[in-house]
């Protein structure tokens, strides 16, 4: 199985990689009162990474820029994805890492004016984690220099405490189904009773690649058998099933012919290092039948102490 916080990763990219996705997820997660400034139609991706080299492990960017209602000038919407299992009481460290070094990437941009990010910060752990500022880090000993401390805020998105019948109204089914899925996702026991109801509702909209990326992101944050795995898909509603059987059977025989091609490889690589061996051991023998020679040792007696053949033997 993947590495589980970097399938939460992919699986988070591969979602809001969807324009229409994202747009819904951001009306979804944004205050309304920011939300409503924004203007959605005007919503654009920006390509590659938009964080230094000393932040990509520990941040994962997903950032859109967008025009205002107002016509005041652009936005940058960025999505921090922050993956634990448990709370970190230094997210708005890393938070200020992300702002600034956003900033950066504008200024060697070129641009004359900067354009605010408004940061999200999305977390579906199973423990309680509440929201903190950058000055809560400090002790009251700080309270008369926090002037001197970066101020900004994030907007936090606990899908973890999210009413589930908040995430089942969002009109966007296949964001639904996949923000359930991150929802349930570090609670095992939890998924396993709801996981039927979640690839229904997620499977019901979306591409077929939309629907690859959630079922295989299903099959890695579950612990159920193939055969299992076969009885929650057949049980899906017929509309559904049908569309969804043939993908899964192709990557169970995607999945099978890979770990057959991983099994060939590692019975290659110990060939190799056998053959590798052998030929390690088969010139440390003609090193010690030089040297028996030079003593005088007759070539046969060499060669039957040495397991080498009379032929060998006397090339040397």
């Amino acid at each position: 199985m993947a590495n589980i916080t970097s399938a939460h990763d992919k699986f988070v990219r591969q979602v809001l990689s969807d324009h229409q996705a994202a747009v819904d997820y951001f009306r979804t997660a944004l205050p309304v009162h920011i939300a409503d400034k924004l203007d959605f139609t005007t919503l654009e991706r920006q390509s590659g990474s938009y964080v230094s080299k000393e932040l990509e492990k520990t941040v994962s960017d997903v950032v859109y820029t967008c025009r205002r209602h107002d016509g005041k000038g652009s936005v940058n919407v960025s999505l921090l994805i922050e993956h634990k299992s448990a709370p970190d009481k230094y997210t708005p460290i890393q938070v200020g890492g992300y702002l600034f070094s956003g900033y950066q990437q504008q200024i060697k941009q070129g641009r004359k004016q900067l354009t605010p990010i408004i940061p999200i910060l999305l977390y579906h752990g199973r423990n309680k984690w509440e929201y903190h500022t950058l000055e809560q880090l400090f002790d009251e000993s700080a309270e008369d220099l926090l002037d001197f401390l970066p101020n900004f805020d994030y907007v936090y998105h606990n899908l973890r405490e999210a009413p589930e019948e908040h995430i089942h109204a969002i009109s966007n089914r296949y964001l639904a189904g996949s923000l359930l899925m991150l929802k349930y996702a570090l609670d095992k026991h939890k998924l396993k009773g709801k996981l039927p109801q979640v690839l229904s509702i997620g499977l019901s909209q979306g591409s077929k690649h939309q629907q690859i990326a959630l079922l295989i992101y299903s099959f890695e944050v579950v612990d159920f058998t193939e055969e299992q795995i076969k009885e929650i898909l057949k049980g899906l509603p017929k509309k559904i099933k049908d569309k969804v059987m043939s993908t899964y059977d192709l990557l169970v025989e995607k999945g099978r012919k890979e770990e057959r091609a991983k099994a060939q490889r590692l019975i290659e690589q110990e060939r190799a290092k056998a053959e590798q061996e052998r030929a390690k051991a088969y010139a440390e023998k003609l090193n010690s039948a030089s040297e028996f020679k030079k003593m005088g040792v007759p070539v046969e007696d060499i060669a039957k102490g040495l397991q080498l053949s009379v032929e060998d033997v006397e090339k040397l």
